[in-house]
């Protein structure tokens, strides 16, 4: 290694294809760290080098019930009983976090002056990738005691793995940019008498957060499903196998209850009219309540075959619709039906939905599109009065066509500009 050269940061110039916020480096800080965690008896070894620990405290302190063997590069460490290894400065302002095992290795490297914009760096991050041999070389290089490894990391380059990440990282990057408020925004926020200015920026915020919890909630839900159909594979008692189903089990239900809260928070944003097809967005809001619905052995079925174009708030429709939906699974029993019609004019749009569920009682029928009105315990009442508020945004309506012990059945109405 040549002497007073960076090298580290070379590799940041070299695989970094953009700039990301301070707040998507801590993540991605936290999510390389978080294999060795998760396995506290699988064996790795990590090299730190940070000068800010905000956000990162928990997860270092983790480290010490794990099965990993600490290399610290930095004196911010030592308050975590990390000796600073570093035998030279020559790194200048790179920070890292290496981790390597024998089934798994991760390296990301960042520095924030090689960006002109606060609070943003060139990234260099891998996963799997024959370079972080290389990059652990210089790490040994530059360290005042002797290491020696006990896992062999050589591993054929991985491509498309790091591509994939690359791609998954810039969209949250773009997302995580959007969610956070400015200073400007937050005095403006805080300070201005514009009502409607504020209710706006508070929606704008929903909407972001509301789609930044759903993508994760994919995540949980995705890997949900994997448990499930691994564990007859587990080889372990029934009392093992009965806690495990449990558990998955509470991690569905607690991933349902949200995605019926995410319903209402994005319902907040303004009105934002684009073309859309109708098809699309009932096939998308099937596949986002089938597993609910799957709960109880209920069928949902849309009758719409064909493609329909039309103008309006996509997301206004689709949380109004997910509204109803949930509404007919929760009046459910087992082995129910929830059929979705649709039909068209030139103005109007008008999409119904049947369940022969449980029926509403006569005296509360006129009262459910009230506002505050609820017949569920955890229920917040706001459902069927802001689907209708909502729907008026868009010259539209929601009205009970009818209940009765045979089928309750909903229409929504738009009118087409």
């Amino acid at each position: 290694m040549k002497k007073n050269y960076n090298t580290l940061r070379k590799y940041i110039i070299d695989n970094s294809d953009k700039e990301y916020y301070k707040e998507t480096l801590t993540g991605l800080f936290r999510a390389i760290l978080e294999p060795c965690i998760a396995n506290q008896k699988y064996e790795a070894d990590v090299f730190i080098r940070i000068f800010d620990d905000k956000d990162k405290s928990a997860v270092i302190k983790r480290l010490n019930f794990s099965g990993a063997h600490i290399y610290s590069y930095s004196d911010l460490l030592t308050k975590y009983g990390y000796q600073n290894l570093e035998k030279s400065l020559i790194w200048g302002d790179v920070e890292f976090i290496v981790a390597a095992g024998d089934r798994y290795s991760a390296a990301l490297l960042w520095d924030f002056s090689l960006s002109d914009k606060s609070g943003y760096s060139p990234v260099c991050i891998l996963y799997n990738s024959k370079i972080i041999s290389d990059i652990i070389k210089e790490l040994k290089d530059n360290t005042n005691i002797e290491i020696t490894l006990p896992i062999g990391i050589e591993r054929r380059e991985n491509t498309l793995l790091n591509q994939s990440v690359k791609s998954i990282i810039n969209k949250l990057n773009e997302k995580n940019e959007e969610v956070i408020l400015s200073e400007l925004e937050k005095d403006n926020f805080i300070n201005s008498d514009d009502k409607l200015k504020t209710a706006e920026i508070v929606a704008d915020k929903a909407k972001f957060i509301a789609h930044e919890i759903k993508n994760h909630l994919s995540i949980i839900n995705l890997y949900s499903k994997i448990f499930e159909k691994r564990l007859p594979d587990v080889s372990a008692g029934n009392e093992v196998k009965e806690s495990i189903e449990n558990a998955i089990k509470n991690i569905n239900n607690a991933s349902s209850n949200i995605s019926y809260l995410i319903s209402d928070l994005r319902c907040l944003s303004s009105v934002y009219l684009t073309e859309f097809n109708v098809k699309s967005l009932i096939d998308n809001i099937i596949e986002s309540t089938l597993q609910r619905a799957l709960t109880k052995n209920i069928e949902l079925i849309s009758d719409l075959k064909n493609d329909v174009i039309i103008n309006s708030d996509k997301t206004k429709l689709e949380c109004i619709l997910i509204n109803l939906i949930y509404n007919a699974i929760d009046a459910c029993k087992n082995k129910c039906k929830i059929i979705i019609s649709v039909q068209t004019t030139d103005n109007e749009l008008k999409i119904t939905v049947t369940n022969n569920g449980e029926k509403i009682p006569d005296e509360i029928q006129q009262k459910i599109f009230e506002p505050n009105f609820t017949t569920k315990q955890k229920g917040n009442g706001l459902g069927l009065a802001y689907c209708k508020s909502q729907l008026k945004l868009l010259d539209g309506d929601v009205k009970l066509l009818h209940s009765n012990t045979k089928e309750t059945s909903f229409a929504v109405t738009v009118h087409l500009k």
